[in-house]
């Protein structure tokens, strides 16, 4: 569980990195959970939905924690549950998750964005929260997190939809308003770490990430959690149940 200090640093910063707290000993397990996933969707697609480069490589394998035992028991461990229930006061459920993979020199950007620049339109408040879990090196050189500390507290940001750039449309900021908010390279915070190490952020913190340059694979297992409460409402044309949940299960346990 978070100190005050911790949970003060997440509400100012947008948001926090724990060291080591996933133990090692489950790191294979996770890792071969991961490959194992992608091996079998590569010819015989399961539950999770299956995303991939341009070039071939799985790129995201979304709705992870429905199907596969390991990611559902994680996101209910105490390492990631209690933090969680720290921020939002209380209870939550998954609102999408999805293992975030770039393959050796072909791994692509993810371009700047605020998570809550789409995910308002699905019909949630912005009680949401993210936690990265890393099954193995993220370095700069592999394409880590980038997060900009303290964008939470600028508001939704104008995005466009990009369906170009790489084979995953996504909703990306304009780049008149990074210009304007983001002046000096040292406003960014790239997420380097181990595997074992957590990234929890906001859900409206401006982040991205860069292109894999080097030999080293790298592997992001992302839940995003929602308050308990806060379940999507009626929208024109919602997005499918592999992004936005229609299955409201905590992840707290009460027994």
């Amino acid at each position: 569980m978070w100190t005050e200090r911790q949970q003060a640093a997440y509400r100012e910063d947008g948001f926090l990195v724990q060291r080591g707290v996933i133990p090692k000993d489950k790191i294979p397990e996770l890792r071969l959970a991961a490959d194992s996933a992608m091996a079998k969707n590569a010819v015989n697609p399961s539950d999770v939905h299956v995303v991939r480069e341009k070039s071939g490589p799985v790129r995201s394998l979304f709705c992870v924690h429905r199907s596969i035992k390991p990611f559902y028991d994680l996101c209910r461990s105490e390492p990631i549950a209690g933090p969680v229930e720290q921020i939002f006061g209380g209870d939550a459920y998954v609102f999408h998750s999805k293992l975030n993979y770039k393959e050796s020199f072909e791994g692509t950007v993810w371009l700047w964005h605020q998570d809550y620049g789409y995910w308002r339109y699905d019909g949630v408040s912005n009680r949401l929260s993210s936690a990265l879990v890393m099954l193995g090196p993220n370095t700069r050189e592999n394409g880590c997190l980038l997060l900009v500390k303290g964008s939470h507290r600028w508001g939704v940001l104008d995005h466009y939809s990009d369906e170009v750039t790489t084979s995953y449309k996504q909703w990306c900021i304009v780049p008149e308003e990074l210009r304007e908010h983001i002046k000096d390279e040292a406003m960014i915070t790239p997420i380097e770490g181990e595997a074992g190490d957590v990234c929890f952020f906001d859900c409206q913190i401006v982040h991205g990430s860069n292109h894999n340059f080097s030999p080293a694979n790298r592997y992001s297992l992302i839940y995003a959690f929602a308050a308990i409460d806060n379940v999507p409402t009626g929208v024109d044309n919602p997005r499918p149940d592999w992004v936005v949940a229609r299955q409201f299960e905590s992840i707290i346990d009460r027994d």
